[in-house]
């Protein structure tokens, strides 16, 4: 099974709220940290980094869409 990322998030509690919603639609994510993060264990250390949210192949799609931002509502013209 191929996982595809669908969120980028700067902390593991941002990246963790994505997955609840996506659990809550019944979908499957799984948090992991950035591996391609520049920052991770620069001069030996542990740097936080940032997290993804990845899911099943066939998820992604339905995936992206729960996480989009919703959509303003148009102000009156005057």
């Amino acid at each position: 099974m191929s996982e595809v990322v669908v969120h980028f998030a700067q902390n593991e509690l941002d990246a963790q709220t994505a997955a609840g919603a996506l659990r809550a639609n019944r979908l499957h994510p799984r948090v992991s940290r950035d591996s391609t993060d520049a920052m991770l264990g620069v001069a030996g250390g542990i740097s936080m980094g940032r997290f993804v949210v990845l899911v099943p192949d066939g998820e992604a799609r339905i995936a992206r869409e729960i996480l989009q931002p919703p959509k303003g509502r148009r102000r009156a013209r005057r």
